[in-house]
Formats: structure tokens, sequence, C-alpha cells
């Protein structure tokens, strides 16, 4: 690459580098680079203050930072981790040094600007504000798309069974003093809502709390006098009982069999 080609190219990476970064600079730009060309002489002369990295790297530096946003600007999505960026932008890069510029540079030049990328991308990155840029680097730079929000919790629906309007109830039952270990209003009132108000058996009581068929008749029938239970109206093995519906959220729906 002659010398004209190359201050070419350095005009070409550092003019989008600078809009970015130093917009306000930017009506200066053509002057400041004729006159930088005119005094410049061999390349690897200090650029003027509005590079973005320290002088004494001179254009090299230029160069990559070039490169670094050519990079960013060309790819359609990026890491979303900040190392996984970092990485991916000095891979590119030194994709792009070896396929635009092998061969027109100088192999000392080539090894020069290999090191810089190796050791300035991270500290490239983290020292300029990415936000303030143009708004389509930012979008480029955020085109990975976030992580996925987990699903929103479903509705949480109403509890099948009043539970403070059955204790009430089960409050003023005259329970039989016998027994009362097991049947308790407590112990009533924790069964009664396990079955949300679906229709059970005698059996299923007599289960529950281990006693004889007579016992459980005697607390079912008392429970269906003081309106704490209904009776589906059949008879022998297939009766059934369930919450009254002054105790259930859904009083509309039959219970289920």
């Amino acid at each position: 690459m002659d010398r004209d080609d190359t201050l070419t190219l350095v005009r070409t990476l550092t003019r989008p580098v600078l809009e970015l970064f130093s917009p306000g600079q930017l009506e200066d730009f053509e002057d400041d680079f004729a006159a930088w060309t005119l005094g410049a002489g061999a390349l690897g002369v200090s650029e003027k203050s509005y590079a973005l990295t320290p002088p004494a790297h001179g254009l090299d530096t230029t160069l990559v930072a070039g490169m670094f946003f050519q990079v960013v600007m060309e790819a359609s999505r990026l890491p979303t981790g900040s190392q996984e960026r970092v990485s991916f932008v000095r891979k590119r890069a030194k994709d792009y040094l070896v396929t635009q510029l092998a061969g027109q540079i100088t192999l000392s030049q080539f090894y020069r600007l290999l090191t810089i990328i190796e050791a300035e991308a991270g500290q490239y990155f983290a020292r300029h504000d990415w936000s303030g840029g143009k708004s389509g680097l930012r979008e480029t730079w955020e085109a990975s798309p976030p992580p996925p929000r987990p699903p929103a919790p479903a509705p949480r629906l109403p509890e099948p069974v009043k539970s403070e309007v059955l204790r009430q109830a089960l409050a003023k039952v005259p329970l039989p003093v016998k027994g009362r270990r097991k049947l308790t209003p407590e112990t009533l009132g924790e069964y009664l809502r396990e079955t949300e108000g679906r229709w059970f058996r005698l059996l299923d009581f007599e289960a529950r709390f281990k006693v004889n068929k007579k016992t459980a008749w005697g607390y079912l029938n008392l429970l269906l006098q003081e309106g704490v239970l209904t009776h589906n109206g059949e008879k022998a093995n297939r009766v059934r009982y369930a919450l009254a519906a002054l105790f259930t959220t859904n009083p509309a729906s039959a219970p289920g069999s």
C-alpha cells in the first residue's frame, strides 16, 4: 500500500470514529486532516487531539480504532456479556487485519497492529461511553436479544372455600364431647376445606378420622342440621355430602361427583 492509499484508509477509518465520539470537531476535520497529511511525512506520526487514544501510539492506533469501529458497525449481533463482546470484536478485528491489510503493509507494521488489537480491545471499549453515541451504533451494539423474561405467574384464583366463614360456623356447632380429640372445629374445617366443595362419602369421612360408621354418621348428620353440609338426596351407598353453598366461592356450580 503506497502512502496516498494509506492516508485514504486512515481518513476513511478515522472520520466515523470521530463522528461518534467527538462530533463537535467534525467541522474542522477536513482542514485538520489536510494539514496533518501535508506535515505527516513518514507514516507513524502522532495524531491531532481528535484521536481517540494517546498520541504516542501514532497512526497504528488510529487504524486499530477504525477496525474496532468497523467490526461493531458491521456486526448484526453481538454477545451479551462484556467479556464475550470484547473477544468477539478482537477476533473480528484480527480477521479484518488479515483479509484487508495483509500484503499491503510491512510485516513489522502488521505485527504492531496485531499487538495493539490484542492489548487494547478491552481498554478501548471500557473507556468510551457508548450510550451517548449514534443511535444506529447503539442499536447494533444491543442487537443481541435480551434474555427471555420468565413467564408471568398465572393469576391467583380465589380459594374454593370461604375459610373464615366456615371457621365461624363450625365454632357454633355443638359438637359431642366424646371424640373431640379427633373431631374438633379445627380438624373438621381442615377436612372440609380439602374437599373444596366436592361431594364425599360416609366412608371417606370414616377413613379420614378413623372412626366407626355410627360416629361418622352422627357428626355428618349434625353438620347437615346446622347447615354446614348439604345432601345429594340419594339413599344407602349412593349418599354423598358436600359443603353448603354458603361456604363456597362459586355456589352456582354443583359439587363434583
